[in-house]
């Protein structure tokens, strides 16, 4: 006597009867907090990469030369007009152009608020000089070459303190990828052990099919049938509760209105990846239950 397999799969009801036990009732539920986790990760990767870029793309071939404001505006431009006639002489230098000051203001109200637009307070000049990076001047040069001629000039390579922000954000983007990693460790993890005890539970009714002639692959597949169904409804669930959350941190950083905070920005690229972890978190339960059953039958034979 052979046991028949089913010509068909129901997706929703295994064959076997471990919708009943109480072994996977909290296994959606950690899913869903795993998954939850990985989509803020993933996120965050985002963010950090798109921030990065932008920093990058902005300031990676600026120097900053803030020249203090001196008490006649008319001798201030006479000194800042020949100051940008003797960067543009130096070599590397690709253009130099003063900062309008309505610019600077802007710059400064993230630190000083409303007191940037006094007129009580003396805003600096602000030269905004673009580089050949390959060739840029070395910011003591441009200071050596400025100070004779203007007293209290402050030079700033953006160039050197970003290349150690981007080596920071990137760090921090590996350990956000460790993260998703840990957390897909975690998941398979749970699913091993519920699909450890419930074949423990149903260790009897295993033994039966086996007796009349079930194959290995097709009590393995009553697992997996199973683990994935739950592993899709945990991570829809931790997807719902990380769409929320996300936007809710989009909007609490957007009002802070603080300059130096980067934007947060959700593109459709970031929603596609959160949503890639429902499907995704199906196939490792699905994969990860099948591999433990198989693995135990194994030693029952």
């Amino acid at each position: 006597m052979k046991f028949r397999l089913p010509t068909r799969i129901d997706w929703r009801t295994p064959d076997l009867p471990i919708a009943q036990d109480d072994t996977t009732r909290f296994l959606p539920w950690l899913m869903a907090f795993m998954v939850f986790l990985a989509a803020l990760s993933i996120a965050g990767m985002f963010v950090l990469a798109d921030a990065a870029r932008t920093l990058d793309r902005g300031i990676e071939n600026t120097i900053t030369i803030q020249v203090p404001a001196g008490e006649n505006q008319r001798a201030d431009e006479e000194r800042i007009a020949g100051a940008i006639a003797m960067l543009k002489q130096m070599p590397g230098v690709a253009g130099a152009d003063v900062l309008p000051r309505e610019r600077v203001v802007q710059l400064l109200e993230p630190w000083l608020g409303s007191a940037a637009r006094s007129t009580e307070i003396p805003l600096p000049w602000v030269i905004d000089v673009q580089v050949e990076r390959a060739n840029a001047p070395k910011a003591e040069m441009i200071s050596a070459l400025l100070t004779p001629y203007i007293t209290g000039v402050q030079v700033d390579d953006h160039g050197v303190w970003l290349r150690s922000l981007l080596r920071a954000v990137h760090s921090v983007e590996w350990i956000a990828i460790i993260i998703v990693i840990l957390i897909a460790v975690a998941t398979a993890a749970t699913v091993v052990f519920t699909t450890r005890a419930g074949m423990a539970l149903h260790r009897d009714t295993i033994e039966v099919m086996h007796f009349v002639g079930a194959h290995d692959a097709y009590i393995a597949r009553q697992f997996a049938i199973r683990a994935s169904m739950l592993g899709f409804k945990g991570s829809l669930i931790g997807v719902a509760l990380a769409g929320p959350a996300l936007l809710l941190l989009t909007m609490l950083m957007g009002n802070l209105g603080f300059g130096l905070l980067p934007q947060i920005h959700l593109s459709v690229g970031v929603w596609l990846a959160i949503a890639t972890l429902i499907p995704v978190a199906a196939a490792v339960a699905m994969v990860t239950a099948r591999a433990t059953v198989m693995k135990s039958l194994a030693r029952m034979v």
